[in-house]
């Protein structure tokens, strides 16, 4: 852990403070791996919609061998205004998408991810309890403890939901207006013929002008037999997404979502970086 994550449930109403079970990961982490005892303090993140805070809280532990942790209110930063990506998957082998929660999560950038079934997933995965919010939520907050993120992550899932252009409408996900500075990367190997565009190079295309830092992208990854052409004709040709490449090797999805947003949060930020210092300069040769 990164950093002890504070859910706003969790903070009592009258003193601003944290309570943690003997039992809770946090406490055994703070305890025995940091080594931690009263008087020491320990980074903390508390979460909430608007992009939470991060800071310095007192460990006092307590004799039924839990600790409190007392909110240093000098230490509480605000968390900077970032980037967004939804992440748009396909339901996969249920052992990978286990693994993956917690991966996800540790991307700064994500904010959703929404769970469909792909027309060639299986369809006994479907069912898997990696789907079920009492398995997933645990495995987010590890992900965002690790990554020391302070944002909450919306998760959708709709299992029973094939592709199609007024699922995305209703998902808020298609491109109604071609202004909108959101990269929608549909993630593709093509074939013999074409090949498409590096995820980069689609985002830096897309998001790399304006003078905002809250630039966002979208990423749609299929299933472990892929997407059909009908699926890709419906995000390409309806939704307004681009087909884009993450290299010519064939990636488990596990993997390709892995790299998918590694390179599309560091295109992000790549843009964010080159409009503040185009904004900088402009300023500086400004009457």
């Amino acid at each position: 852990m990164n950093l002890i994550i504070i859910k706003p449930a969790e903070r009592l109403t009258d003193t601003d403070a944290v309570d943690l079970s003997p039992n809770d990961e946090r406490t055994k982490h703070i305890l025995s791996h940091l080594n931690k005892t009263t008087g020491d303090t320990v980074s903390v993140g508390l979460v909430d919609s608007h992009g939470g805070c991060k800071g310095k809280a007192v460990v006092l532990v307590r004799q039924n061998g839990g600790i409190r942790l007392v909110l240093k209110a000098n230490t509480i930063i605000q968390s900077p205004v970032l980037p967004e990506i939804t992440l748009l998957l396909a339901v996969p082998f249920p052992a990978r998408l286990k693994y993956l929660w917690p991966v996800i999560a540790s991307f700064s950038a994500v904010t959703r991810v929404v769970i469909i079934r792909g027309k060639l997933s299986n369809p006994e995965f479907c069912g898997t309890s990696a789907l079920k919010p009492s398995v997933y939520e645990s495995m987010i907050e590890k992900g965002m403890s690790q990554g020391g993120r302070t944002r909450p992550i919306k998760v959708d899932v709709l299992e029973d939901e094939s592709i199609s252009r007024n699922l995305l409408d209703r998902l808020g996900l298609v491109c109604d207006d071609n202004t909108d500075r959101v990269a929608r990367i549909f993630l593709d190997c093509g074939d013999v013929n074409s090949t498409p565009l590096p995820a980069r190079d689609i985002v830096l295309e897309q998001c790399g002008t304006g003078n905002n830092n809250t630039h966002s992208a979208i990423v749609a990854v299929g299933p472990e037999r892929g997407w059909t052409a009908d699926e890709a004709k419906a995000f390409v040709n309806d939704c307004g997404f681009s087909a884009a490449t993450l290299g010519c090797s064939i990636l488990r999805v596990d993997t390709a979502v892995v790299a998918g947003l590694g390179i599309v949060s560091a295109a992000l930020d790549e843009c964010n970086t080159n409009n503040d210092r185009e904004y900088k300069r402009q300023r500086q040769h400004s009457p």
